[in-house]
């Protein structure tokens, strides 16, 4: 049942790959080139514009302040200072715009509590290795039936070492990872792992904030699964958590609430523009993503295009004792011609036809773009072309802040379930220590 789940967990997102890629990709400044339409290797940065615009645009975190309702002004110092500690013990702020960056180039982001012995931390998932039920609200993550955290890499000496897991699952790891099978699959782990590296490296994150692929260390690939599980006993059913090594061997199987002493799933996404039958709705990305091709096929052209003309190639007629010969240019360079003849007949330059319209066409896509995503020239700190009055700038200041705020609120509602949940947690869970 787990591997059904799991499965269409992972169709319901790969779907959206393809374009995610792109975005990526494009955001990264990458291109594929072909023999056909772009074979020079340049780009717009028309992604990554839009992108850092739109994220200035959105607000900075939101101050969280908690209130002891029953007076106790002591309580509420303290407790509010160990939320501060935490804050910045987890560089929320830099988790923050891993999280609006995810909103923006994949049009979800999912943000997932973790227990430490300081507390409740908090770290942005890669997009790719969380899966979601297809029949999930997308304004609802507590109707899931399901969730599947993807791609957890840890080292088998880790995983031993780790009193969570059963000994049973322990036993049985040991002697798959000495098996032909765990020594083939850890070959396809390191692929997945390294495939992993480069995208959290394309989001901000630097290699001293995640491990290793360490030399002469087993990686194992775990999955943790979050699933609903009928209570004979209760009758009702029951949120458990299962984790699993390579889809093989079970190393934990136990309730949510005996593990964190919660009911709910210890995780907040957000998007920027709800869908109501799909958790995965389109992103800016996804309307940049085109036109950022487009622009990149024309700037490519107009490229070899100018190459072509600075090449100076000429057609030549053979003609009895002539040779056509190639020169170096330089000054006072003379150039052999076929004699008694007209030079014009037998040498002709080759015409290149210019692309003079290419840049006003250029031009145009991006209007079309910025119209589309909100962020303008102006939103990005460039002046508008042609004469406009201070009123007609007001104006289109206004409407791309209008589409900033709508963007603001959802994330401003995710921050508020997100520290309700860190708050339940932190009761369930008191801290072994606190610095």
């Amino acid at each position: 049942r787990l591997q059904a789940e799991k499965k269409s967990a992972r169709e319901l997102q790969e779907r959206k790959h393809e374009d995610w890629d792109d975005n990526y990709l494009l955001y990264r400044n990458k291109v594929k080139t072909n023999r056909l339409t772009q074979r020079q290797a340049v780009n717009i940065p028309l992604m990554k514009e839009t992108i850092k615009t739109l994220l200035a645009k959105i607000d900075d975190p939101p101050t969280v302040d908690w209130k002891e309702l029953s007076g106790d002004e002591q309580k509420e110092l303290i407790y509010q200072e160990v939320w501060n500690e935490r804050y910045r013990k987890n560089k929320m702020e830099l988790v923050d715009v891993l999280d609006k960056k995810n909103v923006l180039l994949y049009g979800i982001s999912t943000k997932k509590l973790n227990i430490v012995d300081e507390g409740v931390d908090v770290s942005v998932l890669d997009v790719y290795d969380i899966g979601f039920d297809p029949l999930t609200l997308p304004w609802d993550i507590e109707s899931s039936r399901f969730i599947v955290h993807l791609n957890i890499f840890r080292t088998v000496r880790e995983i031993l070492a780790d009193e969570r897991y059963t000994d049973e699952g322990k036993h049985d790891l040991k002697i798959w990872a000495d098996s032909p099978e765990g020594i083939l699959q850890g070959e396809k782990v390191k692929e997945d792992w390294e495939k992993k590296m480069e995208r959290l490296r394309s989001m901000g994150v630097q290699n001293d904030q995640f491990p290793l692929f360490a030399g002469g260390d087993r990686i194992v690939n775990l999955t943790e699964h979050y699933t609903r599980v009928w209570d004979t006993k209760e009758q009702k059913f029951e949120k458990r958590v299962v984790v699993y090594a390579e889809d093989k061997i079970e190393l934990l199987n136990e309730s949510l609430k005996e593990l964190i002493g919660v009911d709910f799933w210890p995780f907040v996404i957000w998007t920027e523009d709800p869908e109501t039958n799909d958790i995965y709705p389109d992103s800016v990305a996804d309307l940049v993503r085109t036109p950022n091709k487009i622009l990149n096929v024309w700037f490519s052209q107009l490229i070899e295009n100018r190459t072509l003309k600075n090449f100076q190639m000429h057609w030549f007629l053979p003609t009895q004792g002539y040779t056509a010969q190639t020169y170096t240019p330089g000054p006072g360079m003379m150039l052999p011609a076929p004699p008694g003849d007209d030079i014009n007949k037998v040498i002709k330059p080759v015409e290149v036809s210019g692309l003079e319209d290419t840049l006003e066409a250029i031009q145009a896509v991006v209007q079309i773009v910025e119209r589309g995503t909100g962020a303008t020239a102006i939103e990005k700190g460039e002046p508008e072309k042609g004469q406009q009055t201070l009123g007609e700038v007001q104006i289109l200041v206004g409407k791309a802040t209008e589409r900033a705020v709508s963007m603001a609120k959802f994330y401003k509602l995710a921050w508020y379930e997100l520290a309700k949940k860190w708050d339940a947690l932190m009761v369930a869970n008191p801290p072994k220590k606190l610095t």
